[in-house]
């Protein structure tokens, strides 16, 4: 079995008219327009924004910090030691 994957075909869309063309055409199928500045719009497009990363906390986050629901009952207290028998 082969598991490569698939090669990927980037799809031209006219500036134009914008009806999607081949990769190979040099113009568009559907009004005759020059697609390389299309290409090149598509270049800039994909190409990764040079913004700053987010900052990634590594403090555990849990539920504690989490907003009570209104009219929610609050935690029952934790029972205390057990009494000893009255005899």
């Amino acid at each position: 079995m082969c598991y490569r994957p698939a090669n990927t075909v980037t799809i031209v869309k006219c500036l134009e008219c914008g009806a999607f063309n081949k990769p190979t055409n040099e113009t568009c199928q559907k009004c005759g327009a020059d697609l390389n500045e299309s290409r090149k719009a598509a270049d800039q497009a994909a190409a990764p924004a040079s913004a700053a990363p987010k900052e990634i906390s590594l403090k555990p986050q849990g539920l504690d910090g989490a907003p009570k629901a209104p009219g929610a009952p609050t935690a029952p207290k934790a029972p205390g030691a057990p009494k000893p028998p009255t005899n």
